[in-house]
């Protein structure tokens, strides 16, 4: 019996791990660092902002209360060095809890952008190194038989490293596209897999752990300076599920603010909206707050209700 609900056990942890090992985000563009290692921040291409500190809270199917959860908490800073290639790094923070399991993560990137001036272009490549700790409480597994003296206390958690590799491609536009930008991303941002076994009491449970590959892609035109008009799409794809495509467009009238919508072929509808505030702390800096909201659309709706997603992101221009 034992060996019968640790093996229960390990089928619904294995199926959320699958599914979403990687969380997933509404304002994909916001999350880059966690996407992509080499990653180059469009508020960084756009204005020229060099540094960043950003937070975000993503609350997924609100309507079950066991539903996913994820704070990000993120730090970037590009150099100014002035030769031929700029170095990108930042370190992240990350919480994601799905009822009873648990996943948190830190780590460290570090990337070069080959170019003789980054504000105008360049191709970055970018590694990431961490730690990511793996947890199942069982205090909130609710059991068929809450009485039997055989469901197990099987708490547990394992870390394990993890590595992430990627590249990044940005350019501003000449020509009939003066003043465009586009962007091009491919990466995997959890390149280790493979099947570890945990060791609980007496006995092993399997923890599977799949390679992730993204690809992110973007254009901005702009009509003036504060005025643009964004396109943008980010490709999953994980072995052992489905592919994911989600396409957003984003119009910012002017430079306080903007808002968009978007729909992925997983059935999602996607809005939001966002505010700047520059110069709030001095001149060279700029407040942004965004809102994204995701609602499933598809003939196949579970009723999970809909998710919200909070990013807010300070940030400064140290070039000056």
């Amino acid at each position: 019996m034992l060996r019968i609900y640790l093996g229960s056990l390990f089928l619904v942890f294995l199926w959320p791990l699958t599914a979403q090992q990687l969380p997933y985000f509404t304002q994909f563009r916001q999350h880059q660092p966690l996407l992509n290692p080499a990653s180059v921040s469009s508020d960084f291409f756009l204005y020229e902002y060099n540094v960043s500190l950003s937070s975000s809270y993503r609350m997924q199917w609100i309507s079950h209360p066991e539903t996913p959860r994820t704070v990000q908490v993120n730090g970037e800073f590009i150099s100014d060095f002035g030769g031929a290639f700029e170095l990108v790094s930042g370190i992240s923070v990350m919480q994601d809890r799905t009822g009873p399991f648990g996943l948190s993560g830190i780590h460290g990137r570090i990337g070069s952008i080959f170019t003789n001036d980054p504000y105008f272009g360049g191709l970055s490549v970018g590694l990431s190194v961490g730690m990511v700790n793996y947890r199942v409480n069982s205090n909130r597994i609710i059991w068929k038989d809450l009485g039997d003296p055989l469901s197990p206390d099987i708490d547990f958690a394992v870390t394990q490293p993890d590595v992430g590799v990627g590249v990044f491609y940005y350019r501003r536009m000449e020509d009939a596209l003066d003043g465009d930008n586009i962007y091009l991303g491919l990466s995997a941002p959890q390149l280790l897999h493979g099947n570890s076994l945990v060791q609980v009491g007496e006995d092993f449970i399997p923890l599977r752990r799949v390679t992730h590959y993204y690809a992110t892609a973007g254009w901005y035109h702009f009509f003036n300076q504060e005025a643009f008009l964004e396109t943008s799409a980010w490709a999953k794809y994980t072995p052992g599920a489905p592919f994911n495509l989600d396409i957003y467009g984003r119009f910012q009238p002017a430079r306080p603010l903007w808002f968009g919508a978007g729909f992925g072929i997983n059935g999602l509808a996607h809005l939001e909206l966002g505010f700047n505030v520059p110069g709030l702390l001095f001149e060279d800096a700029n407040l942004k707050i965004g809102y994204g909201f995701d609602y499933n659309i598809s003939a196949f709706d579970l009723p999970l209700g809909a998710s919200h997603e909070l990013h807010v992101t300070i940030m400064f221009d140290t070039y000056r």
